[in-house]
């Protein structure tokens, strides 16, 4: 796999929250791009959110690399601002139209179309990858990042 002659830019994301499990919380991406299932660690208040309430967050298009490389997740992990954080994974489904990620560190998962994934290599079970991925916070209903005490 060669490294891109670009590089991969995260965007801010919404989602809706579908579900909460036990320690994970189901999050369907806004325009069908996408469902998370992200460990509570990686939301501010993960304790207090609620089925139905709006996310945002940083994610990017997802690169197939050949060498794994040593992230750093404390900006995941740690209770820090909401700031893009480059995480890698590996690919633990694929499919026609779709592959599902599973992050490192035990975070979560992510399945997305396969036209997020950039690569010059067929998809395979195994593969690892990189992308961007930040903290998440529920939003209010102007818009605004909830403040919560």
């Amino acid at each position: 796999m060669d490294t891109p002659s670009y590089q991969i830019q995260p965007a801010s994301m919404g989602g809706l929250i579908n579900e909460i499990l036990d320690d994970s919380i189901k999050i369907n991406l806004r325009g069908r791009l996408g469902v998370f299932y992200v460990k509570k660690d990686l939301f501010e208040h993960g304790e207090q959110v609620q089925p139905g309430q709006d996310v945002e967050f940083y994610f990017s298009y997802i690169w197939i690399v050949t060498d794994k490389l040593d992230y750093d997740l404390s900006e995941l992990i740690g209770n820090h601002e909401i700031q893009p954080c480059l995480t890698g994974g590996s690919i633990i489904e694929v499919n026609d139209t779709a592959a599902k990620i599973l992050i490192d560190s035990d975070l979560g998962t992510v399945a997305v179309p396969r036209r997020w994934l950039f690569t010059d290599v067929p998809l395979e079970v195994g593969q690892n990858v990189e992308f961007y991925l930040s903290r998440m916070q529920v939003r209010t209903e102007n818009g605004a990042a909830a403040q919560q005490a």
